[in-house]
């Protein structure tokens, strides 16, 4: 019966309670967003579902390090992926850091292990087969919250703190560009 109490709770109500210290309230937002984050960071992060898992680990021990970061009046969800967001783009330079420092090891003679390198093949196999993955990270991002994760034209207005009009007009772009690309 106590848990029930959690699931008819807001998720801000929620983010409240987590910043109190209350273990249960964490647990159910946990259980609320970790599946749609997880798909989140899979698309964004190479098809990599092992990569997916570690990131919705971090973004959710982040919750628990800092939840006094939640600034009550704003919406948890849209938060969430702002945060999720951010944590793609830092992986992408990362990503782009380690992919410069191979082709240094390369250009000098030093080769990584066979392993290591079929895992980064198939990687960036990945990408290229992804039709998402020739647009730039913002409207990728803005594609994947709108039709992965259905969060509402004003959620992602709020996320890229730019107007709902820009929002629509982006996602009409974008959606076009997409379906131009399946059919060829």
């Amino acid at each position: 019966m106590l848990f029930k109490n959690y699931k008819k709770k807001t998720d801000e109500q929620l983010m409240v309670l987590i910043q109190k210290g209350d273990h249960h309230a964490f647990s159910s937002l946990y259980n609320r967003y970790a599946d749609r984050l997880n798909a989140f960071f899979f698309r964004m992060l190479w098809s990599d579902p092992k990569m997916a898992e570690d990131y919705v680990h971090d973004l959710f021990s982040k919750l628990i390090e800092r939840p006094h970061l939640f600034k009550p009046g704003n919406l948890v969800k849209p938060w969430l992926f702002q945060i999720a967001s951010n944590m793609c783009k830092n992986g992408y330079r990362k990503r782009s850091f380690e992919l410069e420092y191979l082709k240094q090891l390369q250009d000098t003679g030093i080769t990584e292990s066979h392993v290591e390198q079929k895992m980064d093949d198939e990687i960036i196999t990945d990408q290229i087969r992804s039709t998402l993955d020739t647009i730039d990270e913002d409207r990728r991002t803005m594609f994947l919250l709108r039709y992965q994760q259905e969060l509402t034209i004003e959620e992602i207005a709020e996320i890229f703190e730019i107007p709902k009009g820009t929002v629509k007009s982006r996602l009409f772009h974008i959606k076009k560009f997409v379906e131009s690309s399946i059919k060829n």
